[in-house]
C-alpha cells in the first residue's frame, strides 16, 4: 500500500508545474512597479526641492523689493515655476502609469475574429 505521506508531493508536482509560472509573473511584475513607484518619487522629491529653493529665493527677493509691482513680479515668476512642476508631476505620473500599464496589462498576440490583421504594437492600447 502506498504511504500518504510520500503520495502528497506526488499529486502536488503537476499543480505546481502549473502555477510556478503564474506566481514567477506575478513577482517580476511587483519588482516592475516599485521600480517604476521609486523612479517617480525620485522625481517628485528633486521637484519639491526645487520647489522649496525657489520659494525661499522668491521670498529673500520679495523682501527686497523696492515696490509693489517688483514683489508682485517675483510672486508671478515663482507662481509660473511652481505650475510648470505641477504639470510635470501630472506627466510624470501618467508616463509611469502608462508604463506600468504596458507591463502588466495583457496583450493577446491574436484577435478574436479570424482574418483580421494584428495591428503593430505601437497601435495598441492597453486599458
Amino acid at each position: 500500500m502506498t504511504d500518504p505521506v510520500t503520495l502528497f508531493p506526488n499529486l502536488m508536482q503537476p499543480a505546481a508545474k502549473t502555477y510556478a509560472p503564474m506566481g514567477i509573473k506575478f513577482w517580476e511584475s511587483e519588482e516592475t512597479v516599485l521600480d517604476n513607484m521609486k523612479e517617480f518619487a525620485d522625481g517628485w522629491f528633486e521637484r519639491r526641492r526645487i520647489g522649496t529653493r525657489a520659494a525661499l529665493e522668491t521670498a529673500r527677493r520679495i523682501g527686497e523689493a523696492t515696490s509693489p509691482l517688483d514683489a508682485f513680479r517675483e510672486y508671478q515668476d515663482w507662481l509660473g515655476g511652481a505650475m510648470a512642476r505641477m504639470l510635470e508631476d501630472g506627466m510624470a505620473f501618467q508616463q509611469q502609469f502608462m508604463k506600468t500599464n504596458a507591463k502588466l496589462a495583457p496583450h493577446p498576440d491574436h484577435h478574436d475574429e479570424p482574418g483580421e490583421p494584428d495591428p503593430a504594437p505601437e497601435a495598441r492600447l492597453s486599458a
